[in-house]
């Protein structure tokens, strides 16, 4: 029996981290669809929730993955998505 999770032609939305395993998946699931001609739209997706000096670092990383793999990057922030951050939160339940 064969079961297929993806259709030809659909996009599909990779989260990404920075870290080695949501990178490596990215990387993986890149290969995978151009050896085997799967024909899906990837995208890399990576949410910045605005906790300060945490998220830095591994944005840099994403943004050096979205370079190496050749896929389009969509950064969401809480800020842009709510209205307010991590941080604005913690502040307002002190």
């Amino acid at each position: 029996m064969e079961t297929k999770i993806f259709q030809r032609g659909e996009k599909v939305a990779i989260g990404v981290s920075g870290g080695k395993d949501s990178t490596v998946l990215a990387h993986t699931m890149n290969i995978l669809n151009q050896r085997h001609h799967y024909g899906l739209e990837l995208y890399l997706v990576c949410i910045d929730e605005g906790i300060e000096g945490y998220r830095d670092a591994s944005i840099r990383e994403v943004l050096i993955n979205e370079k190496d793999l050749g896929l389009p990057l969509k950064i969401l922030s809480y800020k842009d998505l709510y209205g307010w951050t991590m941080d604005e939160v913690i502040i307002f339940l002190k």
